[in-house]
């Protein structure tokens, strides 16, 4: 594993500024009854064999020469990064949001790993839950999902891990030997990236060249300004305090969505229906909505195998068409839209400054991410991650509903949405600014309306495979069913009839009959009373 922090690992760091913070966060609401601090606290540890860089923590290399590394934390505990918490009675979603918004508003200690644990419990419904938060330097959202694996189990009943044979011990790195590695790696840098380069011109030797000469291009473009976008209410000035908001629907409808759009993907039925929320957002506020936003889309640049924890992403800049009313129109719009960007040189050139790390000092890195982060570059993230599409267990308990979590941009950026599937499900996991977005929670309202607005097409039978002919299945007849012969009676036994019950009628009219014998019999007295009178 590689210890030494890439180029975009260096930039979430760098992108940090004052009080706000970029760690990413998942939230699992899990059924039943939640287990005991000390039990939790045992299962972590047992599963952080598997993950040594959670051990770790960041230390920085003399004189800055190089990027800093991760190294083991002499004094880890994992009380420290495993909290238990209560959310107030009645324990309503609302309340457990109100508290993940807090916790996600607190930094992560940069002297200790970069992450944190808390155990939620005091949901009404015999649920509880647990927030995940985990700065974005250490795992970028699709890793995340593997790191949750880890801890995560596919059965109900988790599997037994053998304990290591020798108790974990820190080796914490001498300032000496930090600045000779670091060094020799500046030396070794432009021969590795020779070699990638020459690797990529073997994959691709006729259109190299020109492919290089145009993602220059490109790449300067980007680190000049970037792309314009419009001035917007959701790019502000944002503090550090956030909320959150949530929605959910099927995976299922998103793909089926996919066919009012030939050649459309699921996410750009994710695209359409943010940016349909977006303008039903600006409507509740009162104000028009803009003609477009511009949204920065994460894509994934992992290969299958790829096991490395750090950031292996691109993006690509997608302009939202907000102002289109007509949920089918805007689709198509969208999928023309990523399929060209997908295609074009600013693709490249961000990927380039991802994984700039191959080639570019800090110094350089440093000039990109402040260039990525300037205003107005985009007005939010919108970001898709695949899930698991089976259900999880965490010590025996399923896992019913996953939440992300994505981190406002410090440059005036008040609103994220993630995305996340799981089990058949996609979770809107909204993250905005507290001060400047109080209505975090209408823009939820806003994505449920627009997931219910995107047409999707009614489901059709299967159909059966051509060329072969089933005749019309005729009716079955009844067979007649056989009488069962009736038995003989032995010589000189009686037979005994069974009483028959009386017919309903012959009641009532007994009953009338009894009746009307009453009324006719004179009541006693009632002669004498007349003789006398």
């Amino acid at each position: 594993m590689e210890n030494r922090l890439s180029a975009s690992d260096l930039s979430s760091l760098l992108a940090e500024r004052g009080q706000i913070h970029v760690h990413v966060g998942g939230i699992l609401i899990v059924e039943g009854a939640p287990p005991s601090y000390e039990e939790l606290t045992a299962h972590v540890e047992a599963r952080l064999g598997l993950v040594p860089r959670f051990r770790q923590r960041i230390v920085k290399v003399p004189l800055g020469i190089e990027n800093p590394v991760w190294a083991d934390d002499p004094s880890f505990d994992v009380g420290r990064h495993v909290r238990h918490l209560a959310v107030p009675r009645p324990g309503r979603l609302d309340q457990l949001r109100e508290l993940i918004g807090q916790l996600m508003s607190e930094p992560l200690d940069l002297e200790h790993p970069l992450w944190q644990l808390f155990l939620i419990d005091g949901m009404r419904g015999g649920r509880h839950a647990y927030l995940s938060k985990t700065h974005h330097a250490l795992v970028d959202g699709v890793a995340a999902v593997d790191i949750g694996m880890i801890l995560l189990d596919a059965k109900r009943r988790p599997p037994k891990i053998e304990p290591p044979k020798d108790p974990w011990r820190a080796v914490e790195p001498k300032p000496g030997a930090l600045f000779a590695q670091a060094a020799a790696y500046a030396v070794q840098r432009p021969f590795r990236a020779a070699g990638r380069a020459a690797a990529h011109t073997v994959r691709m030797p006729a259109k190299t060249a020109q492919q290089v000469i145009r993602t220059a291009e490109a790449f300067t473009g980007l680190a000049a300004g970037g792309p314009s976008c419009p001035k917007s209410p959701l790019n502000v000035r944002i503090g550090r305090d956030r909320r959150v908001a949530w929605a959910r629907t099927d995976l299922d409808r998103l793909k089926r969505a996919r066919a009012y759009a030939e050649g459309s993907s699921v996410n750009d039925v994710v695209l359409s229906i943010a940016s349909g929320a977006l303008r039903r957002f600006f409507e509740s506020r009162g104000t028009d909505p803009p003609d477009y936003l511009v949204a920065l889309v994460p894509v994934s640049l992992r290969r299958p195998g790829d096991e490395a924890l750090g950031n292996r992403i691109s993006s690509i800049l997608v302009k939202l068409p907000v102002a289109e009313p007509d949920p089918r129109k805007r689709l198509a719009i969208l999928r023309d839209e990523t399929r060209r960007l997908k295609q074009s040189d600013n693709a490249r050139a961000a990927s380039l400054v991802i994984e700039a790390a191959g080639w570019a000092p800090p110094t350089i890195n440093r000039v990109l991410s402040s260039a990525m982060t300037r205003p107005l570059v985009f007005n939010l993230v919108v970001s898709n991650v695949p899930g698991p599409q089976q259900p999880l267990y965490l010590l025996g308990r399923q896992i019913r509903e996953i939440y992300p979590y994505v981190p406002l941009s410090p440059q005036n950026h008040a609103i994220s949405i993630g995305l996340i599937s799981y089990d058949g499900r996609v979770f809107f996991g909204l993250a905005g600014d507290r001060d400047s977005v109080p209505d975090l929670d209408a823009l939820g309202d806003a994505v449920r309306a627009a997931v219910r607005e995107q047409p999707v097409p009614r489901r059709t039978p299967a159909a059966k495979p051509a060329g072969k002919k089933t005749a019309a299945k005729k009716p079955a007849r009844r067979k007649p069913v056989a009488k069962k012969p009736r038995r003989k009676a032995a010589a000189g036994a009686t037979r005994s009839r069974k009483p028959t019950r009386r017919k309903p009628q012959a009641k009532r009219q007994r009953g009338a009959r009894a009746a009307l014998s009453r009324r006719a019999r004179p009541k006693a007295g009632g002669r004498r009373s007349r003789r006398r009178r």
